[in-house]
């Protein structure tokens, strides 16, 4: 609706400006007599606005045709029936109304063919802006399926990845305590359920999150106990975030690092309302070889810069290893 208007607007300003153009030396030689000359006055009023409404229906004409993708030798009898009709009724209203003589005609013959031609180049300038904006249009749907597409497929990647680290806990803990595991068992089907639950979107709260989060923090301090100690200082939960990102940060925390009683590992979630991100940061002490595949913090970085627009950051240093995620 707004470019529709947009459109009748850029035409009825073009075509004012070329009635004028094309009649500025009968404004010129009319100038000396408009305060004395009602006839003057009417001249140039019926000069402009047959001329101003020639150009519009020539403006108009040729857009449609062009997007009706009429054939040339209708388009050619369009606009030389328009160019008559403006001719007649110009001269017409010339003579009768205005009373100048039969020999004006070739002026407002030569009038109109200026204004069609005008006119033509106008069109043309219109007919190819809406070709660019309609491949605009197309590159921005193309653009928004394309990371809709990527989005899901991280998302896909990223819930085995979960699951895999998930089940080896509970299968450790089996072993360990078999009524523990089944409270262990309880607390990871709720997070699974919010996991199932968040597959169709691509934002949830803070609120949301943290909800996961506590149940998975129960899921590792039943294995861990006193090991373990995750610190939470989160002031605003109204920010949105993708989902499961703390939850695999916490998990990539307890992945990598030893969990003793001689060596403890703590975690803190902060959030900083005046930069808008939120924190994770753990102390670092990592197992040999616990390298890994890497493909949860590359996941998570993906996610963040289609959702966010902005990549994760990672800082680290012998102490202590952080991950700095922008809020939405």
């Amino acid at each position: 609706m707004q470019n529709n208007r947009s459109t009748k607007q850029f035409i009825w300003g073009v075509s004012f400006f070329m009635a004028l153009f094309v009649n500025f030396p009968i404004i010129f030689l009319q100038l000396p007599r408009l305060q004395k000359s009602p006839i003057a006055q009417l001249d140039i009023v019926i000069q402009i606005f047959v001329s101003l409404i020639y150009a519009v229906f020539f403006i108009q004409l040729v857009y449609r045709n062009s997007k009706a993708n009429t054939s040339k030798l209708r388009r050619s009898f369009d606009i030389l029936l328009l160019l008559l009709a403006f001719v007649v009724v110009l001269s017409t209203l010339n003579i009768l109304v205005i009373g100048l003589s039969i020999r004006m005609i070739p002026s407002v013959v030569i009038r109109g063919v200026s204004i069609a031609g005008l006119a033509y180049y106008f069109s043309k300038f219109l007919i190819e802006t809406d070709l660019k904006n309609e491949i605009l249009l197309e590159n921005e749907q193309l653009k928004n399926e394309n990371l809709l597409v990527q989005l899901t497929s991280l998302k896909n990647q990223l819930n085995p990845h979960f699951l895999f680290n998930s089940l080896n806990t509970l299968s450790w803990l089996i072993n360990e305590d078999k009524d523990k595991s089944q409270q262990y068992l309880q607390k990871l089907s709720q997070v699974l359920r919010y996991s199932l639950s968040m597959q169709e979107q691509s934002l949830v709260s803070l609120k949301e999150e943290f909800g996961l989060v506590e149940n998975y923090i129960f899921l590792l301090q039943i294995r861990f106990g006193d090991n373990l100690k995750i610190v939470k200082n989160i002031e605003n939960t109204q920010f949105k975030i993708p989902p499961l990102s703390l939850q695999l940060l916490i998990e990539n925390a307890i992945k990598h690092n030893i969990i003793s009683t001689a060596s403890p590992l703590s975690i803190w979630l902060e959030s900083n309302e005046n930069n808008k991100t939120i924190i994770v940061r753990n102390t670092l002490n990592r197992k040999p070889n616990s390298e890994g595949t890497g493909i949860g913090l590359v996941n998570l970085n993906e996610r963040f810069k289609i959702l966010a627009n902005k990549a994760i950051e990672i800082e680290q240093n012998d102490n202590e290893f952080k991950v700095i995620l922008s809020l939405i």
